[in-house]
C-alpha cells in the first residue's frame, strides 16, 4: 500500500494552523493598506530621514559628542527596524510557490528547527554548567588579607 509518497501526518487544516502567524498577517494587512507601490520612487529618498533628524538634533538640541553619538545610534536603530519590517513585508507579500517547492521548504523547515533545538540546547547546557562552575569558584575563593597600609 506504499505509494512512494511521504506520509502526511497532518491534515491540511492542521498544517495551516501549525504555522499560522497572526503577527505576520497583521504586518501584511498594514503594509497592504499603506499601498506603498505608488511611492516606489521615494524609497531611496527615505534614507535621508535619519540624516535630517541628526542635523536638526545637532542644530537645535545638543551638539555634544556623547549626545550626538547616542542620538545617532538610536536614530539609525529605529530607522533600520522600520527598514527590516518593510523588507519582511515585501518578502511575505510574495507568492509561496508551487506545491513541490512548498513540500521541499517544509522538509527544510523541519530539519532546521531540529538543528537549532539541538544546537541551542547544547549551548545552554555548557553555558549553564560553566556559570555554575564560575559561581562556585568565586564563592569558595580565598579572600586576601587586608594590607598593613590601609
Amino acid at each position: 500500500m506504499d505509494s512512494g509518497k511521504p506520509t502526511n501526518y497532518y491534515s491540511k487544516n492542521q498544517k495551516q494552523n501549525l504555522y499560522a502567524d497572526p503577527i505576520a498577517d497583521q504586518l501584511l494587512s498594514i503594509y497592504n493598506s499603506l499601498n506603498l507601490k505608488e511611492y516606489e520612487k521615494l524609497k531611496f529618498g527615505i534614507i535621508g530621514i535619519p540624516v535630517v533628524n541628526i542635523a536638526l538634533f545637532y542644530m537645535f538640541i545638543s551638539s555634544s559628542t556623547a549626545n550626538m553619538i547616542c542620538f545617532t545610534a538610536w536614530n539609525f536603530s529605529i530607522f533600520f527596524i522600520f527598514v527590516s519590517i518593510w523588507i519582511l513585508c515585501e518578502i511575505l507579500n510574495k507568492d509561496t510557490g508551487p506545491k513541490a517547492m512548498q513540500e521541499i521548504a517544509e522538509v527544510i523547515r523541519e530539519g532546521s528547527e531540529g538543528f537549532f533545538i539541538t544546537q541551542y540546547g547544547t549551548i545552554f547546557k555548557y553555558a549553564f554548567l560553566s556559570s555554575v562552575g564560575l559561581f562556585f569558584l568565586y564563592a569558595f575563593r580565598e579572600i586576601p588579607a587586608q594590607s598593613a597600609l590601609s
